[in-house]
Formats: C-alpha cells, structure tokens, sequence
C-alpha cells in the first residue's frame, strides 16, 4: 500500500550525534529522505537556530517528546514559546515518572494533568498527547494502566502509539489505530524482534501492513516517526538510514 503519510525521525535515535554536530546531523537526515524530526530537547542550540537548520535542509517538525512537568503549572508557556519558534505544535509526553505508576490512582492523577495541559494547549492552537511503553499493558491492581488511560483521558489528548512497545507487550497496534479512529495523528514506527533487540524496521516480527492499512484507511495519522534505540553492529545513524530504506521498499 503506498502512502502519502510523511515519515519523520525521532532525534533520541541519534541523540549522541545531534549533541556532536547538530548542522551535520540534520542535513544527512534529509539528505536520507526523511521529510520531518520529532525533537527530543532542544539541548543548548537556541530556538531560532534550530528553525534556520530546519528550513535550510528542508525538514518539517512532526512534534515534540516533553516531559509532563513541562507542561504543567507555570513551565506550560515556556515550553510552548520555546518550542513555538521552530514550529512546533505538538507535543507528546514520553513517558511517566514513577510517582505516577505505582497504581491506578497515580495513572489517574497522570492523566488528569495530561488533560489539563492538552485543554490549555488547545486553546493556544496546540496538542498533547501520550507516548506509550510496554509497562502501560502490564496489569495493575486487576487492570490494565492503558485501557484506564484511554477511559481518562479526554478526545483532546492524542495517542501516539510506539507500535515496537505495543507489540513487544503483546497487544494488537493495528486494533488499538482502528479502535481510537481520528485520534492517531503519529506513530512511532519501532521495530520489534523477540531474539533481536538490534533488528531495524521491516526486519522485524511487528505486522507492517496491518498497521499501515490500519492508519491509512481509519483516516487522521499525519506522521510516521522512525524511533530506533538498539544498534548492534550499526551506528545509529546507518540504523535510521536502513528503517527508512526498508520502509520505502514497503512504500511508505
């Protein structure tokens, strides 16, 4: 199936060499195809820098991964204004701090700030949303933290769903995009081999298609975000490069 969906890289797959060479780094990811980044920090380039290197190489911004605290209290509208000048206007909370996962009561508590950032986000014309692990499906008190998730947080939060996380927990990415249709604007495209924690994207045991047919015709994805972590023998650069040559032989 052939997509019009942009792939995007997420920079924590190359975070050693965006802290090295920033310029260099960038430009050999759009010299590779990508057409956008997902930030992970901004580290200590300043915002109207990143926005020139941007715009030089020819490179979109898929969003931000930002921590919940950024978004909370009176950290909101830094976050939002720094990350403003580069174009920015998604953000996705990486994960959640173990204050948070205890029990269903601090899933609650996480997603009750999660909603009140998305409703201020909103109504500066941004988004929040939520980037899964694995530990969101392990059962908590009887239940699964995700399923509590998606009950409590409102159609303001987005999903963004790590399909290398959902599948290596077990459960089924594609149902999850067919059953939250138009609330799927990105997903992490991680590869996940039970014997091969270095495999790259399209050498892997996720069930592709699935999940692009999924996407493509429930309807609302605007960014496939390459995310790599394990390298093996490989630099980090040539396993973005090689996800990236793999999905466009599936024709993405």
């Amino acid at each position: 199936m052939s997509s019009k969906i942009p792939v995007g890289v997420q920079l924590w797959s190359v975070n050693k060499d965006v802290a090295r060479d920033l310029p260099g780094t960038l430009q050999a990811i759009a010299k590779m195809g990508y057409q956008g980044v997902e930030t992970a920090g901004l580290g200590n380039t300043p915002p109207k820098d990143w926005l020139k290197l941007l715009k030089d190489f020819g490179l979109g911004v898929a969003g931000a991964h930002v921590g919940l605290d950024a978004l909370l209290g009176d950290a909101f509208q830094a976050t939002l204004d720094a990350y403003g000048e580069i174009g920015c206007r998604r953000f996705n909370v990486p994960s959640l701090a173990g204050k948070y996962t205890g029990g269903l009561d601090g899933y609650r508590r996480a997603c009750a700030a999660i909603n009140e950032a998305a409703a201020r986000a909103k109504a500066a014309g941004c988004s929040v949303g939520y980037h899964n692990h694995d530990f969101e499906f392990r059962f908590v008190e009887n239940r699964v933290p995700f399923a509590l998730m998606l009950d409590c947080l409102t159609s303001d939060v987005e999903i963004q769903f790590d399909m290398g996380w959902v599948y290596r927990a077990g459960a089924d990415g594609a149902a999850y995009v067919r059953a939250q249709p138009g609330r799927i604007k990105t997903i992490h495209i991680k590869a996940f081999k039970r014997d091969d924690a270095a495999a790259l994207v399209g050498e892997d045991s996720v069930p592709w298609a699935a999940v692009f047919e999924a996407c493509e015709t429930v309807g609302g994805t605007e960014w496939y975000i390459v995310e790599h972590e394990d390298y093996g023998s490989l630099t980090p650069m040539q396993c973005i490069e090689g996800c990236l040559r793999n999905l466009r032989a599936m024709g993405k």
